[in-house]
């Protein structure tokens, strides 16, 4: 059966039953958008049930909620209909914005050292139910606090371009004016650097976000944080973003994660400054998160992460440093490992 969330496959269906516009304008905003249930959506519940007959819709049922205690960040633990693990966070910032980090993968593909998902294996891509599923159910959340779902990056579980094509379908109905909406500017997908498949995400949506795993500024450090840069390295990246910026508005963020003694001297500062000359991105500093456990490694001194930023500054680069919400739910940056998960 097709999936509900496959927009192109709705309307056919709606067509097919010569389905009112009016009534299907209310539906996409009552679903879509405010998150109501199919029968709510409707407001008549027998053509939910032909709906339900003739489309597959994923139940992500939620295994457990862990809600932080030092901040904004709710971890959702959920579970697909074949018993895979996944995790959601939702994060709400003292302004009011709210972002949901969402998984493209149970499990994932890579392996990197630093990483705690990796630990997991790789178990599959999800569809593309089960990617919007997640933007449902924690619409369904917001829906009772007031808020809405206003910005989403894909930095959950997995690595989005590994399952390009269900990640495209869902940016197609993320985006839509007819059905949830979003700005582009407020989606980012984020990837270790699957280069052939930056340049496909870029031609698709040329003004999303992108957010680019960096983590090094040579292929030396690279190789022992991320095993992925003997086959993507770094050369080869910089030529697929310079490619892709020609045509591309939307922002590339650098991530580079700073660890103590690994990849935070002044000199590796100036060497990824001349690494990313002629790019067009903001750099984002991300202290590693010492909790992780991971490579027995240690996050930069305060000092060295100052010193790191402003030697990038001096080169005229646009600096931020990241401050990752939900540290004490294990929903920080890296966390994510399906505790849960046997």
């Amino acid at each position: 059966m097709p999936s509900l969330f496959d927009h192109q496959e709705l309307e056919s269906f709606f067509n097919k039953h010569q389905f009112p516009l009016r009534k299907r304008r209310s539906f996409r905003r009552l679903f879509f958008r405010e998150f109501n249930s199919l029968d709510e959506a409707f407001a008549q519940s027998d053509f939910a049930d032909q709906v339900r007959q003739h489309f597959d819709i994923p139940k992500l049922k939620i295994v457990s909620r862990q809600d932080s205690q030092i901040d904004g960040a709710t971890k959702l633990l959920l579970q697909t209909e074949d018993g895979q693990n996944i995790e959601t966070v939702i994060l709400r910032i003292g302004t009011g914005r709210t972002s949901l980090c969402i998984s493209s993968q149970a499990g994932c593909t890579e392996k990197c050292t630093f990483c705690s998902t990796a630990t997991l294996g790789f178990k599959r891509n999800l569809s593309l139910g089960e990617i919007i599923g997640q933007v449902m159910l924690a619409g369904e959340i917001l829906r009772e606090e007031d808020r809405k779902v206003r910005n989403i990056v894909f930095m959950g579980m997995g690595e989005p371009l590994r399952n390009t094509d269900n990640v495209l379908k869902s940016l197609d109905i993320m985006l839509s004016s007819a059905y949830m909406g979003l700005s582009s500017k407020r989606v980012t997908v984020s990837t270790i650097g699957i280069t052939e498949n930056i340049s496909k995400l870029r031609a698709a949506f040329p003004e999303v976000n992108l957010a680019l795993s960096l983590h090094a500024s040579n292929d030396e450090v690279r190789n022992i944080l991320m095993p992925i840069n003997k086959t993507f390295p770094m050369e080869k990246i910089k030529e697929s973003l310079l490619s892709a910026q020609e045509s591309s508005s939307g922002d590339l963020m650098i991530q580079y994660l700073l660890i103590k003694d690994l990849n935070d001297s002044p000199e590796q500062a100036l060497e990824l400054a001349q690494f990313l000359k002629g790019i067009d991105c903001i750099i984002n500093l991300i202290p590693y998160n010492d909790s992780m456990g991971m490579g027995n490694w240690k996050s930069s001194s305060e000092e060295k992460m100052f010193a790191f930023q402003d030697i990038l500054q001096e080169q005229n680069f646009q600096v931020t440093r990241r401050h990752s919400l939900g540290r004490d739910i294990d929903a920080a940056c890296g966390q994510l490992a399906a505790k849960n998960q046997k």
